[in-house]
């Protein structure tokens, strides 16, 4: 799921009435209205592993480092 609100997509870890709880690969966790947040997008998704955080997040032309091919 996307959170409209802080911008960051995260896997949905609970649901409490109408509040989310996401988490982040790294563990991080916020609370999120249901209202507010949508299922995320491909790229969206792939940013939550590492290859696809390189892909996202990498400027440089340079290719990704061997661990995460």
């Amino acid at each position: 799921m996307t959170d409209a609100q802080r911008a960051l997509t995260g896997r949905v870890q609970g649901v409490h009435g109408n509040s989310l709880t996401l988490v982040r690969p790294s563990g991080y966790l916020w609370e999120a209205v249901a209202d507010q947040c949508w299922a995320a997008s491909p790229e969206e998704r792939a940013s939550l592993t590492p290859r696809g955080a390189v892909r996202i997040i990498s400027t440089s032309p340079g290719k990704p480092h061997p661990a995460l091919e």
